[in-house]
């Protein structure tokens, strides 16, 4: 059962390896509220949990509406399309999280095309049965934790351009 803490850091954990040196702190903030955006409709959302948000579509049309709404004008110009990536990756990663989990029916990742669910062979996240603190204690070592050490190495290997003596060879 992953929360949105936990989309928010795999999110900020993509932006950070998936941009141009070095990372920059809004595109990693801005993939992270996109990697939890999803879970929009858990909220009160006229549409079924797991449906349109968690599909496809949302994610592209999620991905283009952000980037032209963060990342407009001149200094963005050259990055746009990669920032529209990083951020699908980044709303997508929501999908395939859910889809790990056993505890639910899956998603419509087809939606609004089909309202088939779906979710992965393999399903290690959740236990039905189980209590909610071993749920989140799961969700800490297995998704969480991981995702937070992925974005801050990221960070630290691309932060840095190539040292000196290397650029000049």
């Amino acid at each position: 059962m992953p929360t949105p803490i936990s989309h928010a850091a795999v999110g900020f954990a993509i932006a950070a390896w998936t941009q141009q040196r070095p990372p920059t702190r809004r595109v990693c903030l801005v993939a992270a509220a996109c990697a939890a955006l999803p879970d929009i409709d858990y909220f009160g959302w006229p549409v079924a949990h797991r449906a349109i948000t968690h599909s496809l579509t949302f994610a592209l049309v999620g991905a283009v509406v952000a980037t032209l709404v963060f990342f407009r004008g001149p200094p963005w110009t050259e990055q746009r399309g990669r920032i529209a990536v990083t951020l699908g990756l980044a709303l997508l990663s929501h999908a395939c999280l859910d889809a790990l989990s056993r505890y639910s029916y899956g998603l419509e990742f087809l939606a609004p095309f089909s309202e088939q669910r779906y979710r992965f062979a393999w399903t290690p996240l959740g236990n039905p049965s189980g209590s909610l603190t071993g749920q989140l204690v799961q969700e800490f070592f297995v998704v969480f934790l991981p995702a937070i050490l992925l974005g801050w190495l990221g960070f630290k290997a691309r932060g840095r351009g190539l040292p000196a003596k290397a650029a000049a060879t």
